[in-house]
């Protein structure tokens, strides 16, 4: 039987997990723990999923005097592994990055600022509840379902991101703006390491769009 950690997550990771500190658990744990993996391996074959489980549908900002505010819609098909991390008790960490450029005639675009909004999503067993941590605002908030913390995710509407007061209005302005699994953040257990690839590498395409007028916007 494997020990409870290794329950939730898929046998390949397992595998990956056993190669890592066979040095230090010593070979004899490596060979009792291979055949119950492969065991489950053939019983549960695990199909590769080709599909982006992220997707920005639309992007735009509004201006509030010279505060530039984000509306966002993105589809989130969860991943069904990171469902079980967060039902494990893990908090799983999610983003969404936002760059904004200025267009140069004769060079590359200048990238002039990244924005980046961290979640939380994680479940709170004794409030039988799922939570979405908003990390920048220091914010919670609670759902009854798994179901319904994602849907929150994915509406944005007036997020404050950055005051623009000292942008150069004669330039033009373009944005960009992906969601996806915070890497960095992610628990210990979770990380990726040299012996194996990430099985949590998950983000969505790249969604360009163009900026608000910011000369009308200020009334210049």
């Amino acid at each position: 039987m494997l020990i409870p950690v290794f329950q939730y997550l898929a046998p390949g990771f397992v595998l990956r997990f056993c190669a890592r500190f066979a040095k230090i658990a010593g070979l004899t744990v490596w060979l009792v723990i291979l055949p119950s993996v492969v065991a489950a391996e053939e019983e549960n074959p695990v199909v590769a999923d080709t599909g982006n489980p992220f997707e920005i549908q639309s992007a735009g900002f509004s201006l509030d005097d010279t505060l530039l505010k984000l509306d966002l819609k993105i589809k989130i098909d969860l991943p069904e592994f990171v469902g079980i991390a967060v039902n494990q008790g893990f908090a799983v960490p999610l983003m969404f990055e936002v760059e904004i450029y200025t267009s140069r005639n004769y060079w590359f675009d200048k990238r002039i600022v990244t924005l980046k909004q961290s979640y939380q999503l994680l479940f709170l067993p004794m409030l039988s509840s799922y939570v979405v941590n908003d990390v920048n605002a220091g914010k919670r908030h609670y759902f009854d379902s798994l179901d319904e913390a994602v849907e929150y995710m994915e509406v944005v509407y007036n997020y404050p991101m950055l005051d623009i007061s000292n942008f150069d209005f004669n330039r033009e302005f373009y944005a960009r703006t992906r969601f996806r699994i915070d890497n960095d953040a992610l628990p210990l257990p979770l990380k990726p390491s040299i012996f194996w690839p990430s099985d949590w590498d998950e983000r969505s395409s790249w969604y360009s769009f163009e900026m608000i007028s910011l000369n009308s916007g200020l009334g210049g």
